[in-house]
């Protein structure tokens, strides 16, 4: 089923304290004005068999992606269709189905809410894949490492468990202490809730500050620069390619950093930003 989209307003702007930001940033040679910037289009679909995520909140997720994106590269996120699939096929059957069916007018990215293929987006929260487009089809954002041909694709579990606690393993809460090697394998630890879900205590002191709508936004990037980069895990901002690539120390970490790149490597965004081609 596909839905058409209604204009998203942005809450917490008015159009006028943005119109002066627009002003200030055109003035100091900053980021584009709104009228000059160009979007990376985005597809969402929702695996509605293992990932349920409403269009309200799929909006919310590339809203704030957008500001982010835009921030990092001068380039903004779009989402241009929200569709929901029941038939519960792979990654790839998805995202092929979804080509031939929109042949005329795709995207330059898929988001694909689901735990993924072997539940892979389950255990490690998210992942990309890069799948070649039908004949024709050519991306305008160009990847130095695999050209125009690819439809890119970001797979991510919106409704996550982070630092599960009492679940044992499970989808359903079986207790309200940990078991099973939750909580850094510390069984017994009493579950704290947070937004409807138990977790360890621990994990408290950072889940706090955030929601699961704006913990998705990083993901979603992150996994979409994987296409601008050739190493793979080794484009994350912890390796160690990336601490040379960027010059740093062996020892280099500095979490509000990791976080402003999505926990990817600085570099990247500048090859992303330079493979434009409308």
């Amino acid at each position: 089923m596909t839905t058409t989209l209604a204009p998203f307003k942005i809450k917490w702007l008015t159009a006028s304290l943005w119109f002066v930001l627009v002003l200030a940033l055109a003035a100091c040679g900053g980021r584009p004005t709104l009228e000059a910037v160009d979007y990376f289009k985005v597809a969402v679909m929702v695996d509605t068999t293992s990932d349920p995520v409403s269009q309200e909140q799929a909006k919310a997720i590339i809203a704030l992606a957008n500001e982010k994106l835009l921030d990092l590269t001068g380039f903004g996120l779009q989402l241009v269709e929200f569709a929901e699939e029941d038939s519960g096929g792979s990654i790839e059957s998805l995202v092929e189905n979804y080509m031939n069916s929109h042949a005329s007018a795709l995207p330059n990215g898929i988001l694909i809410f689901s735990v993924g293929d072997d539940d892979r987006a389950k255990v490690n929260r998210a992942y990309a894949r890069q799948i070649p487009a039908p004949s024709g089809f050519k991306n305008t954002f160009v990847s130095p490492y695999l050209g125009d041909g690819y439809m890119y694709v970001a797979v991510l579990q919106f409704n996550h468990r982070y630092a599960a606690c009492g679940y044992a393993g499970t989808d359903t809460l079986q207790s309200q202490v940990s078991s099973n090697g939750e909580c850094r394998g510390v069984d017994g630890e009493a579950c704290a809730e947070w937004n409807g879900m138990w977790v360890c205590k621990s994990a408290l002191e950072f889940l706090e500050g955030h929601t699961p709508i704006d913990l998705a936004t990083g993901p979603v990037i992150h996994e979409f620069m994987h296409a601008f980069g050739d190493k793979g895990p080794d484009d994350h901002y912890t390796s160690e390619a990336c601490h040379q690539a960027m010059g740093w120390e062996p020892d280099h970490y500095d979490l509000e950093e990791a976080e402003y790149y999505n926990d990817f490597c600085p570099n990247v965004y500048d090859v992303f930003a330079d493979s434009y081609r409308p």
